[in-house]
């Protein structure tokens, strides 16, 4: 008699038992995403208070828009490998097949190099 007793309090705790472990392991993971939600919060509240600052807003616009203040000279490298300070010797072979002058209006430039693509390979 004792022996039914047992295996129906098993019966009727064991679902229950595993209801309540699945549950505590749910609330675990929920606990560590929630630390980590608020990390992240840390992180880009952090992003947001340096955007508030003039200095470093100045600071993105100089470095991404190549923006300058008044009365400033602009310089930009447009090919930093290149320009060294030095004249570099003007070789016909290293700059391609063929060379086309920088001379006159852009639509002309664009139109001698249409041109002379289409005869490099005769």
């Amino acid at each position: 008699m004792l022996f039914v007793v047992v295996l129906m309090a098993f019966i009727v705790l064991a679902p229950t038992l595993r209801a309540y472990v699945a549950q505590q392991e749910q609330h675990r993971e929920l606990a560590a995403q929630i630390v980590a939600t608020e990390e992240r919060n840390v992180v880009l509240q952090d992003e947001i208070d340096k955007w508030d600052d003039p200095a470093f807003v100045q600071a993105r616009a100089r470095e991404r828009l190549g923006f300058v203040m008044p009365g400033e000279t602009p310089y930009r490298v447009v090919d930093p490998q290149t320009v060294t300070g030095e004249e570099v010797p003007d070789e016909l072979g290293e700059d391609g097949p063929v060379s086309v002058p920088q001379e006159g209006p852009w639509y002309l430039t664009v139109w001698e190099s249409v041109q002379v693509a289409g005869e490099a390979d005769e």
